[in-house]
């Protein structure tokens, strides 16, 4: 082999790519045949049906030489890619309420017969971030809690289970992402938290998950564009700090398993660096596995910097070398159905097969998961009787439908008949005009009012507060974190799903129709100082 190909290949290793559509399009082909990249990573747009995304996976798997990753975020709750085809999951937080780690472990490894049947070999699971700061704008419900020892012991139930069905994992997103005031999508996100409180809490579940022996190498952590002036001076992403990824991932806390980085795609290093540059600022600090999820060009420039770089010096080829042992070291316990290698058409009906047959408990499962999740975080739950406005935002993403959800199962056989539910929505961030309009429309009536992340928009406080001078019955439900109970002090029935998902839209609307109290316990603290 020419050792112009030699290097092709072995930076080729490092770089997990995108595909811009459902099928394998020929330059995403042509990067994996010629070892341009060594996996994809992969978003809704790629999937549209079981029997597509299993055609999909095989040809990944078929024209790549070797052990190809085909990576998802497959978290639950608000971030979960496959829930129009799989089984929805519950939110990691809406897990941690529930308070039973066996069902934790059960709905991973759910998740995981289902994603392995589809062709997936990593799950870019568990987020093991602190919800520490209640204006975090991108981790939320993605947490487990706000207490360190809780996302510790559900973060390494999860990985475990992960491990178990033959999946990699990724702990995420190193040193911790939880308290930052910025989402790294955007700006560069920044954790002030001090070596002390880093230690103790930020780090602990990446202690637990990175040193415990069920795991042992099999794992992996990913790395985010997080900066910790406690760690670099200047601002540098832990993604690109040899401080970090060096110093205190592999030096201090001993990670023997793989490094992964965030997005570089993401504005918090582009704006800045630039992709090219990143790509090999991440492989001169340690990274082996850089997600590089744009367009097949921009996987290209990430491959032609790396590979410049190694020739000039600033990448040692034995470190290289090393990277690639320790890339197929981890790729060979993956679990992979062979009639994916087959690739025939009747094998990959048989998958799908297995797939559909295991839905349907799957979603039971689910569905009581997060019924059993929803807590009561002041005062207690509504008993249905007469009508109910049930106020919900307008939000681009989630479908917040709880209206929708009542109505249809009250509209079933021998359920509730004197119940009458009416629909009204309201602006994410409503003026205080339309506040006060909502506010008469509510005049008198008993209020089901959902929020989603109140404290970031000023407009649901106001609206909260008008609706107690004019609701005559009334509760709250906060659809993402719990902490929009803090701007709603009069409100004395508040309550929360951790999860905006449809699956938890369901799950509150049947506890409500059959009247009964949630018995999930808020796993985050509501006594924050909010700055």
């Amino acid at each position: 082999m020419p050792e112009s190909s030699k290097l092709d290949k072995a930076v080729g290793r490092l770089i997990i790519g995108r595909l811009p559509g459902p099928e394998l399009d020929e330059d995403s082909a042509a990067m994996l045949g010629a070892g341009i990249i060594s996996g994809v990573t992969l978003f809704k747009e790629n999937a549209v049906s079981l029997p597509q995304l299993l055609r999909l996976t095989a040809a990944i798997h078929k024209s790549y030489d070797g052990a190809p990753l085909v990576a998802v975020d497959q978290e639950g709750g608000a971030v979960q890619r496959f829930d129009h085809l799989l089984t929805p999951l519950p939110s990691p937080m809406a897990l941690a309420a529930r308070g039973n780690l066996a069902a934790v472990s059960d709905i991973t490894a759910l998740s995981c017969r289902q994603l392995k049947l589809a062709g997936v070999n990593c799950l870019l699971a568990p987020t093991v971030d602190i919800a520490s700061n209640p204006r975090n704008p991108v981790i939320g419900t993605r947490s487990f809690s706000s207490q360190p020892e809780t996302v510790a012991a559900l973060g390494l139930a999860v990985a475990i289970a992960i491990k178990r069905a033959g999946l990699l994992a990724v702990a995420k997103h190193f040193p911790g992402h939880g308290d930052t005031l910025e989402d790294s999508h955007t700006h560069l996100a920044v954790n002030h938290a001090d070596a002390g409180k880093l230690w103790r809490r930020e780090l602990m579940p990446f202690r637990t998950c990175a040193t415990d022996p069920a795991l042992a190498a099999a794992q992996a952590v990913m790395v985010g564009h997080i900066w910790v002036p406690a760690i670099d001076r200047e601002p540098l992403p832990a993604s690109l700090s040899p401080r970090v990824i060096g110093g205190l991932l592999r030096g201090y806390l001993k990670f023997d398993g793989l490094v992964v980085t965030d997005d570089l795609l993401m504005k918090a290093v582009t704006d800045r660096w630039g992709l090219a540059e990143a790509a090999v600022m991440a492989v001169a600090a340690g990274a082996e596995q850089l997600l590089a999820l744009g367009s097949a060009q921009e996987a290209r420039e990430c491959h032609r910097a790396i590979a410049k770089a190694v020739k000039a010096g600033r990448i040692g080829e034995s470190w290289l070398a090393g990277a690639a042992a320790r890339i197929g070291k981890a790729r060979l316990a993956l679990a992979r159905d062979p009639r994916l290698d087959a690739g025939s058409p009747a094998r990959l009906d048989d998958l799908a097969g297995e797939l559909e047959q295991s839905l349907a408990g799957g979603r039971a499962l689910a569905l009581e998961t997060s019924e059993l999740s929803v807590s009561i975080l002041r005062g207690s739950a509504p008993r249905l009787a007469g009508e109910w406005v049930v106020l919900a935002p307008d939000h681009g993403r989630y479908r917040l439908n709880l209206a929708g959800e009542l109505s249809r199962l009250l509209s079933r056989p021998g359920a509730l008949d004197n119940v009458r539910i009416t629909n009204k929505r309201y602006p994410l961030n409503p003026s205080p005009a339309e506040c006060r309009a909502l506010a008469d429309f509510c005049q008198d009536k008993a209020v089901i009012y959902l929020t989603f992340r109140l404290l970031a928009h000023e407009g649901q406080a106001e609206l909260g507060r008008l609706l107690c001078e004019t609701s005559h019955e009334r509760v709250t439900v906060a659809c993402d974190v719990p902490y929009d109970l803090i701007g709603l002090p009069a409100w004395h029935n508040c309550m929360a799903t951790h999860d905006p998902s449809d699956l938890a839209m369901e799950a509150l609307a049947i506890l409500l129709v059959n009247n009964r109290q949630p018995l999930g316990s808020c796993p985050v603290t509501l006594q924050f100082e909010i700055i």
